[in-house]
């Protein structure tokens, strides 16, 4: 469980934690799609591990309304008293022999990191899915709204993996920060490669079978934070 700050998981956490990097990090001024029109797609809501050489964490899709999810990023962390620098979460067997050993959640095994809550809605554009994070609990100006927001484009490999592919920023420059003139961007270059950041978090469904070590980091979480 070695951090890894590079990676798209790596700087969705870091984006609540130290805000200040923000500007380093490949995301919008402005929000994409319309939440007020846009439908969730039910085959995302649900409980997701995302698979990442560097950081584990867990993604919990719960639908809001028709139109949005709210979104709960749990990073997975070493307790105080524990050691578990050999378990790297590279698969979803990774975690499935992880999980089949029966750790412990809680100081003395594994843990839940500081949750980040999002508002996420998908946007069609240039024939392509988009998923925007809005960050939640913003409470340092009176407004509520973020500074930035996360955009992805949304591939489904299978009916069980989601990739989220982080925008890069290039085409963006000296562009309006207006979400007509940052929509028209995405538009136009929805399926050129160079709108895109090398940065992929996927997303693998936690089966049945795994649902209850993901309830234990839960309830974990919600007792921690």
């Amino acid at each position: 469980m070695k951090p890894n700050t590079r990676s798209a998981s790596g700087a969705i956490l870091m984006l609540v934690i130290i805000p200040v990097i923000v500007g380093l990090l490949a995301c919008m001024p402005v929000p994409i799609g319309d939440p007020e029109r846009s439908r969730i797609d039910p085959n995302i809501t649900g409980i997701w591990v995302v698979i990442d050489e560097g950081d584990d964490a867990f993604f919990v899709f719960e639908p809001y309304d028709k139109r949005t999810w709210l979104a709960t990023f749990v990073p997975i962390e070493e307790g105080n008293e524990a050691d578990l620098g050999d378990f790297e979460l590279e698969s979803y067997s990774d975690l499935a022999e992880f999980v089949g050993k029966e750790p412990v959640v809680g100081s003395n095994g594994v843990t839940a990191g500081k949750i980040s809550n999002f508002k996420a809605w998908r946007t069609k554009l240039g024939g392509e899915w988009f998923m925007t994070l809005e960050p939640k609990m913003v409470i340092d100006n009176e407004s509520f709204s973020p500074e930035v927001w996360w955009v992805f484009r949304i591939d489904r490999p299978d009916e069980n993996t989601v990739d989220l592919i982080m925008l890069g920023d290039d085409l963006f420059r000296d562009v309006d920060k207006t979400r007509r003139a940052y929509e028209r961007i995405i538009k136009k270059n929805a399926k050129n490669e160079d709108l895109y950041s090398d940065e992929v978090m996927r997303m693998v469904r936690v089966k049945s079978e795994h649902l209850d070590f993901f309830e234990s980091l839960v309830s974990e979480a919600i007792d921690t934070n």
